[in-house]
């Protein structure tokens, strides 16, 4: 394991971790982990962890803004999902090929980690990707019971809080990283439109879901109250040219009684959720079918 900094194409460095893939079982296929809104990249340390020891390289990163890409004042920094996207990730894929030339690259998108895959044309460069709860954040995706709850706290206390600190105190309330006011306004933008990409383009975003024709999976949670069915469709339905398969997953399935938006990556789901997707990719970089099946 070993920290480094990435450059992107503006001279931001983002922090980012490195987990060599273990000599015993090397794929030559590097592995990005894109993380979920506000989460730094030390959430996956487990799975990458296990993921290396599987044969995968993987590469960790924290966006701009996030975690330990914080820059001392955060209040009028400039970042927001679509930054990420263009900039952040595009820029760790051209460092993932410029560090492991021989290898294949694939990506893991946890929530936003997902959803900001297609907003570089770099996307072209993946061989394989895995979605787990990504979303667009519509509040009528929401389940009924949940949505006045989650509404609350996502269009009203958090642009709330964030237009009045500079930025979302995420660490301080105890809920998350703090998260950059640009990113904040991004999802509270988001209950005017049910189509993200609609709503991006009328503010001359390029997107470019429909260049990637290669595979996707998209692992819906059935008890994940964020990425709901409908959410993560919403999604999938983007990447009109890929290979595309979807899977829900339920917590009954794993005898456990809850896994929800950031369950997966616990440990207790090593020898058989984490297991199917070494298994996914290792058919998705060498066959030309690959399912997600039970391990």
């Amino acid at each position: 394991m070993k920290d480094i900094v990435i450059e992107t194409e503006d001279r931001f460095g983002l922090k980012a971790t490195i987990y060599k893939a273990s000599k015993n079982s090397i794929k030559n296929c590097t592995l990005i982990i894109n993380s979920a809104t506000g989460i730094g990249r030390k959430f996956y340390s487990r799975y990458s962890k296990y993921m290396a020891s599987n044969g995968f390289d993987v590469i960790t990163y924290d966006y701009r803004g996030i975690a330990e890409s914080r820059p001392q004042k955060l209040k009028g920094f400039k970042a927001d999902f679509v930054i990420w996207g263009e900039r952040d990730f595009s820029s760790v894929i051209k460092k993932s090929k410029n560090l492991l030339p021989i290898n294949k690259i694939v990506v893991l998108g946890h929530s936003i980690g997902g959803t900001i895959f297609g907003m570089t044309l770099d996307c072209q460069e993946i061989e394989a990707v895995i979605m787990i709860g990504a979303q667009t954040s519509y509040y009528k995706d929401w389940p009924k019971k949940h949505r006045v709850k989650l509404y609350l706290l996502w269009h009203m206390v958090m642009p709330f809080l964030t237009n009045l600190v500079g930025y979302f105190p995420g660490k301080k309330l105890r809920m998350m990283e703090d998260i950059p006011k640009g990113v904040v306004r991004q999802w509270n933008e988001r209950r005017k439109n049910q189509s993200m990409a609609a709503q991006l383009q009328e503010n001359n975003v390029n997107l470019f879901y429909h260049i990637y024709t290669k595979k996707l999976l998209t692992i819906f949670i059935e008890d994940d109250v964020i990425g709901t069915k409908r959410a993560v469709e919403r999604i999938t339905e983007l990447f009109i040219c890929a290979d595309r398969q979807v899977i829900s997953v339920s917590p009954s399935d794993y005898s456990a009684s809850v896994i929800g938006h950031f369950g997966f990556f616990k440990k207790d789901f090593e020898k058989n959720l984490w297991l199917q997707t070494v298994n996914w990719y290792t058919e998705a970089i060498t066959t030309a079918s690959s399912k997600f099946l039970p391990a």
